[in-house]
Parts: C-alpha cells; sequence; structure tokens
C-alpha cells in the first residue's frame, strides 16, 4: 500500500515539474555587438515582426547586453510525455530584407545606387563600421505606400509652441560658437560623448548648453518647438532631412548657422563626424524635410507681452 502510494505521489510531481516546464520555456538572446533584428531572427527561425511582437519593440534599434525573449513554446497536449528540444538553426528573409552577396568592386556607394536606397540605410542595418564589406548585406525594403503615408502625416502636422527668447540676438551666435568648437569630433551611431556623437545627440547636447532641453531622437525633435519655412530660416533652428527612404519620417538633424550653411555630426561615408555643409548641396537639397524653432527672437517679446495667454516655459 505504502509503495503505491509513494509511486502516485512521485508521478504527480514529475507531471507537476514537466507541465511547469512547458508552460515557462522559452529562448532568449544577448545581443551582442554586429547584431541586428534581422540576424537574430534569422537565427532563431522567427519573423522580425514576431521578434518585435515579443518584445514589445517600436523600433529596430538595439541596445548591448539587451536580452530578447526570441521564441515561447506551447504546452504540449495531456497525452504527450516529451518535449521535442528547440533548435536554433538559420532561415530565410522574413520579407523585410534582401541579401544581397558582394563581390570583389564593390562599394557602399554603388550597392546603394543598384538598389536605390540611402548607404545610411545600409550603414544601420548591417552595422558597418569601417570600409570593408561583410560577404552578405541586408538591404531593407521600401514600403512605399507606408513611406507616403508618414510623409503625408509629418507633412501636414504644424505646431504653434510658446518658446523661450534668446536672450539677445548674441546669444544665437554664441550657440554657433559652441556648436562649431565641436567640428571634427567623430560620428558614432548612439553616441553621446564627444568621443562619439550622432547627429540627434549633439543637437541635443548644444541646446541642454543654452536652457532648452530636446528629445533623444531626430524623429521626436521634429516635433518640438514651432515649424519654419526654408525662407524663414534663423541662426539656431533645427533643420531636418529624410536620409533614408526606408523611412517616412525626419532621420537626421543639424543647426542652421547663417548663410545657407549647417553644422551637424554627420554619417557619410567619407568625412564623419561634427562638419558644417551647405543646405543647398545635392544631396541635402533633396532629402530636405523641414526646419523647427525651439527658442525665438528677442524681439518676439512686445509681442507675447500682449498675448500673456501664449506665453509657457517649454521643457
Amino acid at each position: 500500500m505504502k509503495r503505491t502510494i509513494v509511486a502516485i505521489v512521485a508521478s504527480l510531481f514529475l507531471a507537476a515539474v514537466t507541465c511547469s516546464q512547458a508552460f515557462s520555456a522559452t529562448v532568449s538572446h544577448k545581443v551582442k555587438s554586429g547584431d541586428n533584428l534581422y540576424t537574430i531572427a534569422k537565427k532563431y527561425q522567427v519573423p522580425v515582426s514576431k521578434l518585435k511582437d515579443l518584445n514589445s519593440l517600436k523600433s529596430n534599434k538595439l541596445k548591448l547586453g539587451q536580452t530578447l525573449v526570441v521564441k515561447k513554446t506551447t504546452p504540449p497536449a495531456p497525452t504527450e510525455k516529451k518535449q521535442p528540444e528547440i533548435v536554433a538553426t538559420p532561415t530565410e528573409s522574413d520579407g523585410e530584407f534582401i541579401e544581397y552577396r558582394t563581390k570583389r568592386r564593390d562599394t557602399l556607394d554603388k550597392i546603394a545606387q543598384k538598389f536605390n536606397i540611402d548607404k545610411e540605410d545600409i550603414l544601420e542595418s548591417n552595422r558597418i563600421t569601417g570600409r570593408r564589406l561583410p560577404r552578405v548585406v541586408l538591404i531593407p525594403k521600401i514600403t512605399e505606400t507606408q513611406e507616403e503615408e508618414e510623409i503625408v502625416t509629418l507633412s501636414t502636422t504644424s505646431t504653434t509652441k510658446s518658446l523661450k527668447s534668446w536672450r539677445s540676438n548674441d546669444e544665437k551666435y554664441m550657440l554657433v560658437k559652441v556648436a562649431k568648437s565641436f567640428v571634427g569630433a567623430p560620428y558614432q551611431y548612439g553616441g553621446e560623448t564627444v568621443r562619439g556623437l550622432d547627429c540627434s545627440a549633439f543637437v541635443k547636447k548644444i541646446y541642454e548648453i543654452f536652457d532648452v532641453q530636446l528629445p533623444r531622437s531626430a524623429r521626436e525633435q521634429f516635433g518640438v518647438g514651432n515649424r519654419v519655412s526654408k525662407e524663414e530660416l534663423s541662426v539656431g533652428d533645427l533643420v531636418f532631412f529624410r536620409t533614408k527612404r526606408s523611412a517616412g519620417y525626419p532621420t537626421h538633424v543639424g543647426i542652421y548657422i547663417g548663410d545657407g550653411n549647417f553644422i551637424h555630426s554627420s554619417s557619410g561615408h567619407n568625412r564623419l563626424g561634427v562638419k558644417i555643409d551647405a543646405l543647398s548641396s545635392d544631396f541635402y537639397s533633396r532629402t530636405y524635410m523641414g526646419a523647427t524653432r525651439v527658442k525665438k527672437s528677442p524681439d518676439d517679446s512686445a509681442e507675447n507681452t500682449k498675448n500673456p495667454e501664449k506665453v509657457s516655459t517649454n521643457s
């Protein structure tokens, strides 16, 4: 009798353990250097879209050391006694990228031209940091319908926010002087220090010195301040560009410094880092999306005194 009871208890315990393991079984991946959503999805045989859903990701950006859930197993049927082993095997593209096998004389510019895509898009998708190209380059596909919808939404959105004033017109030119002192600082995607800055981090850092707190990304910064036309540009205005054809929103930002020029941290394949370029140049005139003003001229103070309901402090 005792043996029967012990056998029943043991079998119930084993069943409980097996059931618990089945319900909690997941596969995770720790993000390391060189990883991106596509390579992780390919390794674990899941679509990029599902990988995003499992981890509630709204963008394709990942952080080093970030732990991602890449697969969840479903509990077995009551009659099953053994769980199949989860094997991480490569799979084909899920449709978001094209795999391009590089040739001997290929360059980043040639590949970008071949697929009618901006090279910054290729750099970000593959985390290419030097001049040497990997054997297989991932080319992000462009969804034209989604792209057009996002551009229309951004172009029709207007802002009428009250802004802080420059203490004087001289302060605007002091900002330009400070920004120019960063010329030559290296570009680094996701970087936030003078050892390496991306475009939005550079703009954010400069404006922090002048008592304006901006969001981290170019896309978010486009929603701050008041929209101004290209003809109305003033020193200190933020200028935005859509440098990636696969995106329907601004992906690059700089600070207008007058005379048709702007200063920015460039991710271009040549001359990476903080530099000055002309808005009229072929690339930037073609990719220009708009401008916003985050600090108003001191000459506008009188108008705000007449309309005190418009005055507020911007964050």
